[in-house]
């Protein structure tokens, strides 16, 4: 009769260390995945931070400077700056004072971010985290649901010379390049210009296209680029002074 109760007290003890040999292993392993993540969700979320601040700040000066360059160059500044296990943070695309389903002055930056992160036995690991932070800018535009926005109709300036606005077939506008933002798209349908060293421009600098005709794109200091135009509303066109084409008729 004992030797049948030290038995079953021997297989309960062997149960045990079983289930001991493979719990506690998945246990210290859902332990070391969890510390490896929690770096990595704090990285990300300086990263973020960091990010739409600056869209914050953007989105206030809009109200009283317009400079479509600052924001990529601050945001990739800031975030390397603050976050010394960042290796590289690239704007892929990025959109300023746009109009979308009747909302105008819309701001949107993508960012694509990444840092090595390094686990509790010392081992590193590349992570690349690709964000997307949109806002508006504060210039004083309300939104409504009868916004003229949807009836006010692009047209193209030149901002450094001429006083009027043009539409898409103007022969002033087929025979000039657009100031576009460098993004994935451009290099993906352009080249580089060779004679101005095109190739070093960083994603969200200011570009020139020929988009008529052309096939490489130009940085401001290009000898080809005489004068360009950008896209507005015609509402905006005229309340800066622009007057309709008397060649096109805006």
């Amino acid at each position: 009769m004992n030797s049948i109760r030290n038995t079953k007290k021997g297989n309960r003890k062997g149960s045990y260390l079983v289930e001991a040999t493979i719990a506690i292993p998945v246990f210290f392993i859902a332990v070391f995945v969890l510390i490896s993540i929690i770096p990595v969700i704090a990285e990300c979320e300086n990263i973020t931070f960091a990010t739409v601040e600056e869209m914050r700040f953007e989105c206030m000066k809009s109200a009283f400077r317009e400079n479509c360059t600052a924001l990529p160059l601050k945001t990739a500044g800031r975030v390397l700056r603050e976050n010394n296990k960042v290796e590289s943070s690239i704007v892929t695309d990025y959109r300023y004072r746009y109009s979308d389903s009747g909302i105008s002055d819309l701001i949107t930056i993508k960012v694509r971010n990444t840092f090595l992160q390094k686990n509790t036995f010392g081992i590193g690991r590349r992570i690349c985290f690709d964000e997307e932070v949109t806002g508006r800018a504060f210039t004083g535009t309300y939104y409504s649901e009868n916004d003229a926005s949807a009836n006010d109709k692009w047209v193209f300036i030149f901002p450094e010379w001429g006083e009027a606005y043009h539409n898409q077939s103007c022969t002033y506008i087929k025979g000039s390049s657009k100031l576009e933002y460098l993004s994935r798209e451009i290099m993906r349908d352009y080249e580089p210009c060779k004679l101005c060293n095109a190739s070093s421009a960083q994603i969200g600098s200011p570009v020139f296209c020929f988009t008529r005709y052309g096939e490489v794109y130009h940085i401001p200091e290009c000898s080809v680029v005489d004068r360009y135009y950008i896209e507005v509303r015609c509402s905006e066109a005229e309340s800066k002074g622009y007057r309709p084409c008397s060649k096109c008729g805006g």
